[in-house]
């Protein structure tokens, strides 16, 4: 999931402007920095937002709303057509696409003991990172090779791919359990 997550921010980040160029005829110098801060703006929120899902909803739930929220958005992207409508898009990809990042502290302190949280946390978050920036480079090849659709249908492919993995790692299961059970007690009922 970090996979994914990581490797999806760094090649919108990286290759957005470029796309936008492309696609809208709109010169990388004055778009590219209007559609990131919409972008982190929009991150921001969504990371603020996330943990609120995250004790609502339960990890499932809360994740793959996120996961297919960005699928979705991302692909959605293709079809802005001017720079209002790529700075509303950004800020809900931004939302969605990054948002769950503030999310994996939690459920990796729920996945693993005590005693190896922070170790595991540290190893999850920095091998993921470092294969996520692969993206760039595949990015980079698709894009000489194929349509923007194709590129971006590869990157929403990537999450509902994350979605399918998320959904079979047992501990988030029983997290979601746990979390419901938790919610149960606190509202009187067994």
């Amino acid at each position: 999931m970090v996979v994914v997550q990581t490797g999806g921010y760094y090649g919108l980040m990286n290759w957005l402007p470029t796309i936008v160029q492309k696609q809208l005829g709109i010169t990388v110098q004055g778009s590219s920095s209007i559609w990131m801060i919409s972008t982190i703006v929009g991150m921001c929120i969504g990371m603020l937002i996330f943990g609120n899902i995250l004790d609502h909803l339960g990890p499932r739930k809360s994740f793959g709303l996120f996961l297919v929220g960005s699928a979705f958005v991302i692909y959605a992207l293709i079809r802005a057509r001017n720079m209002l409508e790529l700075v509303l898009l950004g800020a809900v990809v931004g939302f969605f696409a990054n948002g769950m990042y503030g999310g994996y502290g939690a459920i990796m302190n729920y996945l693993y003991p005590t005693e190896i949280a922070a170790t595991a946390n540290n190893l999850v978050m920095g091998i993921g990172k470092a294969i996520g920036s692969f993206s760039t480079v595949i990015i980079g090849l698709l894009m000489s090779k194929y349509s923007i659709s194709v590129v971006m249908g590869f990157l929403s492919t990537m999450y509902l791919l994350s979605f399918a993995v998320m959904l079979l790692i047992p501990g988030l299961k029983q997290m979601s359990q746990h979390t419901q059970s938790n919610k149960n007690v606190q509202n009187g009922i067994d």
